[in-house]
């Protein structure tokens, strides 16, 4: 549950329609509210992530393709940086996320399908960021016909870590 003294980071990846298939990344920057070899450290209590067309507007069918195709983009955040996508199982991982587009046409959308694998993402005692930085991704396996923009906006707070709270992070840590 998110804390009373919470605010909010966001980013946005701009995926070039040439370039999709590239793994698009940016960082937040965290290190002004944390100091985390002194146990200070972010604490993430939500997560969206949304997706738009080039420029402000939804997704349409002119982003997808000028005819009979169908296009996924799959997102990504985590503590540290990374240079590809990585599984929902990482250690590091905040959330993942998978969405699904297709037109028929190219005129008519036949279907938009947002497939959540953790969107939005609530945690209940918050999910520790033991660095400096959230990194944000997002790759997609075949070319848009638009470029795409990916926005995260994550609710956050800081904590300076107990003893039972680096345990936590400890045992997360070397989960896997």
């Amino acid at each position: 549950m998110a804390k009373g003294d919470t605010f909010f980071l966001r980013a946005r990846i701009d995926v070039p329609a040439a370039s999709g298939t590239s793994y698009n990344t940016d960082n937040i920057d965290v290190s002004a509210y944390t100091d985390p070899s002194r146990g200070k450290v972010l604490v993430v209590d939500r997560g969206f992530v949304t997706f738009t067309g080039d420029g402000p507007a939804a997704i349409i069918e002119a982003d997808i393709n000028a005819s009979a195709a169908s296009r996924e983009c799959m997102t990504q955040a985590c503590s540290e940086i990374q240079t590809d996508l990585v599984s929902v199982g990482s250690n590091n991982a905040v959330f993942m996320e998978n969405t699904l587009y297709a037109a028929t046409d190219g005129t008519s959308l036949t279907l938009m399908n947002q497939v959540q694998s953790l969107n939005p993402i609530e945690y209940t005692g918050g999910f520790i960021i033991p660095t400096d930085g959230i990194h944000v991704g997002a790759k997609c396996p075949a070319n848009w016909a638009g470029a795409l923009k990916v926005n995260f906006l994550f609710e956050v707070h800081t904590e300076t870590l107990s003893l039972r709270r680096i345990q936590e992070l400890l045992v997360s840590l070397t989960a896997n």
